[in-house]
């Protein structure tokens, strides 16, 4: 059972690099899921893609008769996104193996490998991820209880060590960089570019650090006046934004257009009438809603996903901190699940085994005395052969019942040598010489 994952994040590419691997537009990831079902049915493997704004990875996990290499991976990844390959080869990392894939995404659900460390939202963006592959037939026996795992363990580590306490999301670095630009924001005006959740935690530290009134302009405009009521602010069209930008002081971007929205020439002609009073622009859309030029225009302050990283190192000790204990239960799970995984592997073919040697066994026995009693009628046959599989049932049931055992115990790290020993030796009492298939550690 090879487990795999591939994929980047800001750990290992920037922004604009990731923007162009992302999943994150309308449509996007559905496209990627049925062209990853497609390539991987005739495999029989299962996949589950993660796409957020600070991370693109693809989880895979293979029969123990079929492997991918990591060029495999990365075809399939870059061709879910129909992109050339070339400029994301030397971005993309590879987790191999039941522990290393197995930690890694206790370690992001937990919110450990996120650029706010301790950060929520990537709760829920693991829960969609799931949901999505499962919809799209493509999450089964292998992922899904990896990641209903990765979802309670990352509770657990935010309950037991107050990981989330005090962590800064990217609305509240937003505020913060915010004030840093204008001081205070007593007054100011916001303009929110779409009506994502994002948007919505974002617009309510700055409201809460002072700010005077929130306009919500999304393309579904039913949207975007569910967001201002909640906000109480005002929705606007969409295509209205621009006439609106000369009045906000603060414009938060965060649609899932598939290209930018906000160009230097549309800004440049808004700080004209504006008399160059300062602008604050902050895009965490990935692919970027603002064009990076805009930034080079006088006036105006333009901060991307990857600049928050810097608001955030003011406070990373404490959180570091809780973080540390935190990484400690996310090793100690991964382990427990990795071994349970590997002890389930073990017991499947095992089980297997035993049941069909007895299978064998009493249809040798069968053949003959069936040989050596022909004038016995069709109906003798039956109850005979119905009394022989009822013995060889009763037979299999404990053997069975004891492998299992032997699997559970094997969740505690300590007891997966002694489960082994014990597996091996009801392998050696039923004379089953060739080793399970699936005991082969990838």
């Amino acid at each position: 059972m090879p487990l795999r994952m591939i994929g980047l994040s800001h750990h290992t590419a920037p922004v604009e690099v990731r923007e162009r691997l992302a999943f994150t537009a309308p449509g996007a990831l559905p496209r990627a899921l049925s062209y990853l079902e497609e390539s991987l049915r005739p495999l029989g493997a299962e996949a589950i893609l993660l796409s957020t704004c600070n991370r693109t990875e693809l989880y895979v996990a293979t029969s123990s008769a079929t492997d991918l290499s990591g060029e495999d991976l990365a075809e399939l990844l870059v061709g879910a996104r129909d992109e050339p390959g070339a400029p994301f080869l030397p971005h993309l990392k590879e987790k191999r193996g039941r522990y290393h894939v197995t930690e890694h995404l206790f370690r992001v659900t937990a919110g450990l490998e996120s650029m706010v460390l301790g950060e929520s939202d990537i709760v829920r963006q693991v829960k969609e991820a799931h949901a999505a592959a499962n919809v799209a037939g493509l999450s089964g026996s292998i992922l899904n209880p990896l990641f209903h795992e990765a979802l309670r363990v990352a509770k657990r580590a935010r309950t037991e060590n107050d990981l989330g306490r005090g962590a800064f999301s990217v609305g509240h670095a937003a505020a913060d960089l915010a004030e840093t630009i204008f001081g205070s924001l007593q007054g100011r005006n916001v303009l929110l570019l779409g009506a994502g959740k994002m948007s919505e935690t974002t617009a309510r530290h700055l409201a809460a650090a002072g700010a005077a009134s929130v306009l919500v302009a999304n393309r579904t405009y039913d949207r975007a006046a569910r967001l201002a009521e909640i906000l109480g602010g005002r929705a606007i069209h969409y295509d209205e934004f621009p006439n609106h930008l000369i009045r906000a002081d603060i414009v938060i971007a965060s649609t899932a257009a598939p290209h930018a929205i906000v160009h230097r020439p549309m800004i440049e002609e808004v700080m004209r009438a504006r008399r160059q009073r300062p602008l604050f622009l902050i895009d965490i859309a990935v692919p970027r809603d603002i064009e990076p030029a805009v930034g080079d225009i006088d006036g105006v302050y333009l901060y991307d996903i990857d600049d928050l990283q810097q608001v955030v190192a003011a406070d990373i000790a404490e959180r570091r901190t809780r973080a540390a204990r935190a990484d400690l239960l996310v090793t100690e799970e991964a382990q427990a699940f990795a071994a349970r995984l590997r002890a389930q592997e073990q017991a499947t073919p095992l089980v297997t085994g035993v049941r069909s040697k007895l299978h064998n066994i009493v249809d040798t026995e069968l053949t003959r005395l069936r040989r050596r009693l022909p004038h016995l009628s069709d109906a003798d046959w039956e109850a005979i052969s119905l009394a022989m599989r009822s013995v060889e049932n009763k037979f299999a049931h404990d053997p069975t019942v004891k492998i299992k055992e032997f699997a559970a115990a094997a969740a505690e790290v300590d007891s997966l040598e002694q489960a082994a020993v014990k597996m091996e030796a009801v392998r050696e009492l039923f004379n089953l010489t060739v080793a399970a298939e699936g005991e082969r550690s990838p």
